[in-house]
């Protein structure tokens, strides 16, 4: 790779999003590089220890000829396009820290480039963060900041990398002929905004997003209180045309993951409208409830006793690992509760909690068994446990795997009139 082109760029932040754009680029684009300021990270990346919050990272060859490790700072100084790729932090109830973001992009654009350098920021920010950037850091003509707006979806981010189905820039106009060449493999329709516009396009989306999980959960909310089943009836919501088949109607015991808390904390904070902070406040006590309540459906199940619980999917969906602002925290921090996890996409935990290996052994072993989500053949193993058993209790939280069973007096559908509604 010792002449570069376009088809080079570097890759500057190897944790999730760093990761899956880097592998995914040398998959469909070809040649690029990589680095990163933890150099843990940038080992791990080389002996390809990826984050697993992506699963399917595994399943693409790494390619030693396709992806170059940098080694220094200084290495980028040859690179005409880089894409700064860090996550923003967020803590554990998902308020975002973008100090370290800031002073990345700072060290990042005090390289003396050797020629004229693009910056492609696709970190989670609030409108108006790269025009601060530009404000406070930008004092030469060697570099452009742009920025890019990123939808990746964690558990499927790879096959959303390799066929998304729109590419959105904040940048000059002029730039538009460097985005199209850079991006020319991808067949999708691309759109190029001011800074500001693409910033507000990505917390838009997930706005939108966060607004559609409260929307249902709401809807179920009030099924319950007249004695219907919202999960009948989202079908037949989503062949309205105006709703659509891909909308994001599912009810959920609460919002969690940090991604879409994530801009609702951008909007409260910088949005000086008093009624659109208390709409966000209100959602957010409202969602709070939603935890609140699923722990004492658990409760109730048992009183007065200690609940052996074992909880069967930990992270708030499959093939990701986020325990941020987790749906069983409130459960979690009760001490009522001893709690051990079986995950099957997951063989070895990150977080600090009991993770069992044996499914049908920890059913046996537990008093109530929490369904959030599992793959195939350990579906098979709970629906054949609770066909035969009736001394413990099964309550199920999943809206998109089906559990094949009817309620009863020990199996609990959370998502049906059944289920006491939030009070």
């Amino acid at each position: 790779m010792n002449k570069y082109d376009l088809k080079s760029p570097v890759f500057l932040g190897l944790s999730h999003i760093g990761q899956v754009y880097s592998i995914s680029w040398a998959k469909k684009v070809g040649q690029c590089a990589v680095f990163d300021f933890d150099k843990k990270k940038l080992n791990d990346f080389k002996n390809q220890k990826y984050s697993n919050e992506e699963k399917n990272l595994d399943r693409i060859k790494f390619n030693k000829e396709k992806i170059v490790i940098c080694k220094n700072l200084s290495d980028l100084k040859k690179y005409d396009t880089i894409f700064f790729t860090y996550d923003t932090p967020i803590n554990n109830v998902g308020q975002p820290n973008l100090k370290s973001i800031e002073n990345y992009i700072k060290k990042l654009i005090s390289i003396k480039f050797i020629k004229k350098t693009k910056i492609i920021v696709t970190s989670q920010v609030y409108p108006g963060f790269m025009d601060k950037m530009k404000k406070k850091y930008l004092n030469n003509n060697m570099v452009e900041l742009i920025y890019m707006v990123d939808t990746l979806k964690m558990g499927n981010a790879v096959d959303r990398f390799l066929n998304p189905e729109q590419l959105v820039f904040g940048c000059s106009s002029e730039n538009k002929k460097f985005i199209l060449k850079l991006f020319k493999k991808f067949k999708c329709k691309k759109y190029i905004f001011t800074l500001k516009e693409a910033e507000l396009i990505k917390v838009s989306i997930n706005l939108y997003l966060y607004f559609s999980v409260n929307f249902s959960n709401i809807l179920d909310d009030y099924s319950k209180q007249i004695g219907v089943n919202f999960t009948n009836i989202i079908g037949s919501l989503k062949n309205d045309i105006r709703i659509g088949k891909h909308s994001y109607i599912h009810p959920s015991p609460s919002i969690s993951g940090g991604h879409l808390e994530r801009d609702v904390f951008y909007i409260k904070k910088h949005s000086k409208n008093l009624q659109t902070k208390k709409i966000f406040n209100d959602l957010q006590i409202f969602d709070q409830k939603k935890k609140v309540n699923l722990k004492n459906i658990l409760l109730k199940l048992k009183k007065n006793e200690k609940i052996k619980l074992l909880i069967v999917g930990i992270s708030y969906k499959e093939n990701s690992f986020s325990m941020v602002n987790s749906m069983f925290k409130e459960i979690l921090n009760d001490k009522r509760f001893s709690v051990v996890f079986f995950d099957s996409y997951f063989k070895k935990s990150s977080i600090r909690l009991n993770q069992v290996n044996k499914l049908s052994d920890s059913i046996d072993e537990s008093d109530i068994v929490l369904f959030n989500y599992a793959n195939s053949d350990d579906l098979q193993i709970i629906k054949k446990k609770f066909m035969k058993i009736n001394n413990k209790y099964l309550v199920n939280i999943s809206t998109k795997q089906k559990l094949f069973l009817k309620s009863s007096k020990n199996i609990i559908n959370y998502f049906s009139h059944q289920v006491l509604p939030i009070c």
